[in-house]
């Protein structure tokens, strides 16, 4: 018999007064929520799926082959879209360099188009590691039989009159110089066959001759050791050591690479791009303790006091901070108080919390507690290509002249951010600090001395959809719930387990009852107790990446962000009562960053048995244990985070916070979805 259960009688309250509502919104367009991918069919989207985070490297280069294979056209509609997502302002690096891989593993895109892609990428790198990047990717994704062709056809193609004499472009010969020297310096290392390596290098080098004296002379040493090299008077490793040493000099003549070229780095090859220096701020090797700074401050100090703080007052409000305080707002180091850029520039900076997350990612990199030269610290070695980077245990400074040594017993490696803490913590400046089992963000007194390692890179993306909180696990929150473009609106309904929507919430139309009401699938029987991805609504309706939080995720937000009740009152009419009504949540992340909870009309459930239940409710991924349920209900309920529609005030804590409650399986419930393609989960 059909188990019959009734609309909730909150629910038809709130729905019945679109005004409830209107007070709640947020200004500012957003991303429609759903964006609906074809995956190897059309070009641009899975341009935009790279741009927005949903695909890894290797899918994103797959996908990419595929999708430029199936451009309609001749060679000249190819070269146009690649040309396009290359010029786009708003595709980040990675994205490009990406579109260059598959541009150059694509069996369909003849050599020609190939050349001008690549020319066209380098003309609008605007810093010089880009290019290198740019020349890496192409030279690595092509077949190596056509590496030469490809080098020689671009130089060709950029230092004809058409580009070398623009009458607009008073940069080309700037330009010219960043692809010609990262033309060298990748071919040197990453050329296939040793003559070809031999005669693109000749080729670059006789391709800048003469246009600038000062570089005339370097120029004139590097072809003769190459020459020496093909002749065997000269051993390939103390000729490439040699080159090397002229390239850097090169650079340094041309002008390009400004203070890059003074910091030496690793690329981890992490999903954002980022490059991480191998040594501290002010050291000059990686087991350096280098220069300590305290947070908003760009030099060094010998004491590191609260009174001696570049933006500390005695007396002014905010604990004494005149900036980066609860006055002005300020969480992030503008660049004029980052260490790292005015000391380094060209694109280095301080560390955000998303980056050390993702160096630190257990997906990503492994860390070791290990010594160099018998200093303490931390080795990350990438999981990709097996390089690392050493951060040592350079402790921090309170009152402390400039030489310190770390004892064994405090060995901790705590590095800058450049965000503070918000609210009441004003005080404090978050850090990240590996210490044995802790690696994670950590509070720190803005005044005390901390070291800096500098980074470089676009940072982790985050897709238009979704909010970083700064939570330790890397998890992004979305912006809205399933089925809505708005905050402050419910979204749709989802029973559990189920991955589209229903115009009734009955017992006997749940996906994982047979007809005897017996369960199919997350029973007794299969013990399985957490939505597998083939169940989870999330991931069918946004894709790669997304996903339905976990009991565990909705904790995290509970213990690591601010939550702050928004209440109102319903119309006499509606409630006549006049009890506050708790219109949404909002939540505040470590970083600063928000999101926005709405209130929901409960749950959904058609027919008869059901009891009124006052209560807002969002889903999770997991079922109710077993043991927590009467013999009637064992893995009939999951587990979905709630809060009484009416507010609940107490003398001393003020409204009480969501908690967690059992909830039938097949009641349909509002889905916030998180993205966690980037977490450390």
């Amino acid at each position: 018999m059909r188990t019959l259960r009734s609309i909730l009688l909150a629910g038809t309250m709130l729905l019945a007064t679109p005004m409830f509502f209107s007070s709640c919104e947020e200004e500012g367009s957003l991303i429609k929520f759903k964006t609906e991918v074809q995956v190897v069919n059309d070009f641009n989207d899975v341009v935009k799926a790279i741009n927005d985070g949903k695909l890894s490297s290797e899918q994103a280069i797959a996908q990419l082959v595929t999708a430029i294979d199936n451009i309609k056209g001749d060679q000249n509609a190819k070269l146009q879209a690649i040309t396009d997502a290359l010029n786009n302002k708003n595709n980040t690096l990675d994205t490009k360099l990406n579109v260059i891989a598959g541009t150059m593993k694509s069996l369909s895109t003849e050599m020609p188009t190939k050349i001008d892609a690549l020319a066209k990428a380098v003309e609008n790198m605007p810093e010089y590691y880009e290019v290198l990047k740019a020349v890496e990717t192409a030279i690595v994704n092509i077949n190596p039989n056509e590496q030469l062709k490809l080098l020689e056809g671009v130089l060709d193609k950029y230092f004809s009159d058409e580009l070398k004499y623009p009458d607009d472009d008073p940069l080309s010969f700037k330009g010219k110089i960043y692809y010609c020297i990262a033309e060298i310096e990748d071919t040197m290392r990453y050329m296939t066959y040793k003559d070809d390596k031999f005669r693109a290098i000749r080729k670059a080098i006789e391709a800048l001759a003469g246009e600038n004296a000062k570089l005339d002379g370097i120029l004139d040493n590097m072809k003769k050791i190459v020459e020496a090299i093909q002749a065997g008077n000269t051993s390939e490793k103390e000729g490439w050591a040699e080159i090397a040493k002229l390239l850097a000099q090169l650079k340094t003549a041309a002008g390009i690479g400004g203070s890059t070229d003074k910091v030496e780095y690793v690329d981890l090859g992490l999903p954002s791009g980022n490059l991480w220096a191998k040594c501290n701020l002010g050291a000059s090797s990686p087991e350096a303790y280098g220069d300590y700074y305290a947070w908003g401050e760009v030099e060094p100090k010998q004491e590191y006091t609260k009174s001696n703080h570049k933006w500390y007052k005695d007396g002014a409000p905010s604990q004494g901070f005149t900036k980066y305080n609860n006055e002005d707002g300020k969480l992030t180091l503008e660049d004029e108080d980052d260490a790292v850029i005015q000391k380094l520039g060209n694109g280095w900076r301080t560390p955000t919390l998303a980056d050390f997350r993702e160096l630190t990612n257990q997906k990503l990199t492994t860390i070791k507690k290990t010594t160099l030269n018998g200093v303490a610290g931390y080795q990350i070695t990438s999981k990709r290509n097996k390089k690392s980077i050493f951060i040592p245990c350079a402790g921090f400074k309170q009152d402390k002249p400039q030489t310190r040594e770390i004892s064994s017993s405090e060995e901790v490696a705590i590095c800058m951010t450049n965000v503070r803490c918000i609210d009441y913590k004003v005080f404090n400046a978050w850090s990240f600090a590996f210490q044995d089992d802790r690696i994670a963000r950590y509070g720190k007194r803005r005044p005390d001395g901390i070291s800096v390692r500098p980074v470089k890179g676009p940072g982790v993306p985050v897709p238009n959809n979704c909010v970083d909180l700064g939570l330790n696990s890397g998890l992004l929150w979305a912006k809205c719930n399933m089925g809505t473009t708005k905050p402050t609106e419910p979204g749709d309904y989802y029973a559990w387990g189920e991955t589209s929507t229903k115009k009734e919430y009955y017992s006997d139309n749940y996906k994982h009852y047979n007809a005897k009401f017996e369960l199919l699938k997350y029973n007794e029987k299969d013990g399985k107790e957490v939505l597998e991805l083939e169940d989870d609504a999330a991931n069918a309706y946004l894709g790669v990446g997304y996903r339905i939080p976990t009991k565990e995720d909705w904790e995290e937000l509970l213990e690591d962000c601010k939550w702050e009740a928004v209440t109102t009152t319903l119309s006499e009419i509606v409630d006549p009562s006049q009890k506050k009504v708790i219109a949404r949540w909002k939540v505040t992340g470590p970083n600063g960053n928000s999101i926005v909870l709405p209130t929901t009309s409960g749950f959904r459930a058609d027919g008869f048995f059901v009891q009124p239940d006052y209560n807002i409710y969002y889903t999770t991924a997991n079922l109710c244990p077993a043991e927590l349920l009467s013999d009637k209900d064992k893995y009939q309920k999951a587990i979905a985070l709630t809060w009484p529609m009416f507010a609940k005030e107490t003398s001393s804590e003020g409204i009480e916070e969501p908690s967690f409650k059992s909830i039938y399986r097949d009641f349909g419930v509002v889905v916030r979805p998180v993205f966690d393609l980037y977490s450390n989960k």
